[in-house]
């Protein structure tokens, strides 16, 4: 019984520390995009599109981006960052629930910023 115990126990405790290393969730996802100062609304597909979110050293990658992450939540995952120089601003959230993702990128032409909704799921990646 005490062996069966200390068995759990580390078990338990390996598994409390593996998630203190910092994990890391892989999320593919398909959604939208769309320009948000056009007169009219036009949709733009957006496909298999991997984030990877690293709590370890707080960013989340995708495209050729990786961003830090501002505020964690239970539910909500907020990262964020401004650029220079003619790149970007990106801001976006992910829902930890519903694995959806909304990003807004915002440039000095106000005319080229999109918001972006998109459903993940998530998959397992082996190293």
């Amino acid at each position: 019984m005490r062996r069966a115990c200390a068995v759990l126990f580390l078990l338990l405790t390996q598994s409390a520390n593996a998630q203190q290393d910092g994990p890391r969730i892989t999320l593919i996802c398909n959604g939208t995009s769309r320009f948000t100062a056009a007169a009219e609304l036009k949709f733009v597909p957006v496909a298999n599109l991997t984030f990877i979110v690293n709590e370890g050293d707080q960013t989340v990658s995708f495209l050729d981006n990786q961003i830090p992450i501002t505020a964690t939540t239970v539910l909500l995952v907020g990262f964020g960052s401004p650029y220079a120089m003619g790149k970007p601003t990106i801001s976006g959230r992910i829902d930890r629930l519903t694995r959806s993702v909304e990003i807004d990128w915002k440039y000095e032409d106000v005319s080229n910023d999109t918001h972006w909704e998109l459903t993940c799921r998530s998959i397992r990646v082996i190293n």
